[in-house]
């Protein structure tokens, strides 16, 4: 839900002003995955109908709403030789890229790009990183990009209304923050004369790293960052042996959730509108992943606290999501495919898959802004026919100037917020590489030993199975790091970051 604009090259204007009856309809097939909570049904939404119309081309479709499906099928493209000619939202990893180009299944786009899909080329050519971000290490692009200049963050999210009710101010460093859980834990501010009050809620260890902002610490999923040219390793930092000790006061105070380490997001979300606000603080892209839009309307974005003088947050997505749309080698025509796609790297076209036609699916105000035609009658066909953007990883530039002047205030409210924290955002280690077979084989094994030590040492001592202020706990964990290959993690990286910085 979030992103900029981008004017229409002159030749793409010319082809959307072309009357219909000037494009031959031809039919493709196209497969992908809507998202596991998708409601659209691609053969009659509205979002395929307007495109054909702008460029003639028309799909049969095969659309998946089950991840590991999806990812079966996905794996057999790469053996049965039965391939569509694209796919549409396709969660296509790296190592997916270089396998089906390596095996002739997705052809390489780069070549075309300037001639066919003008728009996207001239983004990329102004943000070389994004090029670089989508180039495989053999120079060759196999999958173009979902682009979001306002991408979604695991932000801290704080029930505003419990904050006023108690008379609290919003929490600024790691002091006040434990102050405010303390008071949420006591001050029954949902007002239920029950103490169901979860002060800190957070899924794993994941959402807990997030808060090594506390402590001035920002890591990527590797658990590395890049630190004046030299990689370092979160866990074994001095700043963050502090956060251990921190969590697990705060768990051993009452103030963290329980079941953190057990529950998932479908356990934790609330659907009943009418339902007691039970969570203090949480983690997520926006409230309203996990709560009814009434209790999403409680809470506001959470500022990183500050630690010695600074305020530092992960940028857990960046602009760029990659993998989201590849032509194959069955298609007879990728040149009409890449025009066909093309026009979702422009405002206009953006615009129009997102909310529809103007003042026909949406309404433009004499203040500028906007909403949905007949929003409140025709809710379930906005949710689920006129467009399909809110599912899945769209291949676009999202039209963000658009999206921020949607009049509803809650929702823009929360982007407003979301842009307030760009400026506290920090990438951990530089984004724009890309492993080979081999690296990723080298990796892997490392990550997967290390990380999953790191996870499971990090919940041991917030749940008091170590002793975090213990001096001898603390280096028998920091020996197991070295154990479990932190060495040899640290020397892969810094090979790559010395291949990024010269």
């Amino acid at each position: 839900m979030f992103k900029r604009t981008v004017s229409l090259l002159c030749c793409v204007a010319l082809l959307l002003l072309l009357p219909l009856g000037a494009l031959a309809d031809t039919t493709y097939t196209m497969t992908g995955f809507d998202g596991d909570d998708s409601e659209h049904t691609w053969e009659s939404n509205a979002f395929f109908t307007r495109m054909q119309a702008r460029t003639g081309i028309q799909f049969t479709y095969n659309e998946f709403t089950d991840y590991d499906k999806w990812q079966e099928a996905k794996d057999a493209m790469l053996t049965s030789g039965d391939l569509p000619d694209v796919l549409f939202k396709a969660e296509l990893t790296t190592a997916e890229q270089i396998a089906c180009a390596d095996a002739g299944v997705l052809i390489d786009l780069k070549p075309l790009l300037a001639e066919y899909a003008p728009n996207l080329w001239a983004l990329l050519e102004a943000h070389p990183d994004w090029l670089q971000a989508i180039t495989l290490p053999d120079g060759k692009i196999v999958a173009l990009p979902s682009i979001n200049e306002l991408s979604p963050q695991n932000a801290m999210w704080i029930n505003q209304d419990w904050l006023t009710k108690l008379g609290l101010s919003m929490p600024t460093d790691w002091d006040s923050f434990v102050a405010v859980l303390q008071a949420f834990k006591t001050g029954d501010p949902n007002e239920n004369g029950k103490t169901d009050e979860i002060p800190l809620s957070y899924l794993g260890p994941w959402d807990l790293k997030f808060l090594a902002h506390s402590v001035g610490l920002v890591a990527n999923d590797y658990n590395i960052y890049l630190d004046d040219g030299t990689v370092r390793f979160m866990p074994d930092q001095d700043e963050y042996i502090t956060l251990l000790q921190n969590l697990s006061s705060l768990y051993a105070a009452g103030l963290m959730d329980t079941d953190g380490f057990y529950t998932a997001d479908t356990l934790r979300t609330v659907s009943d509108s009418d339902a007691d606000a039970t969570y203090g603080v949480f983690f997520g892209p926006n409230p309203m992943n996990l709560l009814t839009y009434d209790l999403a309307t409680q809470y506001a974005l959470l500022m990183p606290l500050t630690y010695n003088g600074t305020q530092v947050y992960r940028d857990f997505n960046g602009s760029i999501m990659r993998g989201a749309f590849a032509i194959t080698s069955a298609c007879e025509d990728p040149a009409a495919l890449l025009g066909w796609v093309d026009v979702l790297y422009t405002e206009e076209g953006a615009t129009e898959a997102m909310a529809g036609i103007a003042g026909e699916d949406y309404l433009v105000d004499e203040d500028g802004t906007w909403n949905y035609a007949d929003a409140k009658a025709n809710s379930s066909y906005i949710l689920y026919d006129l467009t399909i953007y809110d599912t899945g990883t769209m291949p676009w530039r999202f039209p963000l100037d658009f999206y921020r002047s949607y009049e509803n205030k809650e929702l823009m409210s929360i982007s407003q917020q979301l842009t307030d924290l760009q400026k506290y955002l920090v990438t951990p280690f530089p984004t724009a590489y890309t492993l080979t077979s081999a690296q990723e084989a080298e990796i892997d094994p490392l990550q997967d030993a290390l990380g999953r030590y790191v996870d499971e040492s990090l919940a041991r001592f917030v749940l008091g199975e170590w002793d975090a202020q213990d001096a001898d706990t603390i280096a028998a964990y920091k020996a197991g790091l070295k154990e479990n290959g932190m060495d040899a993690l640290l020397a892969f990286w810094q090979g790559i970051a010395d291949t990024l910085v010269q």
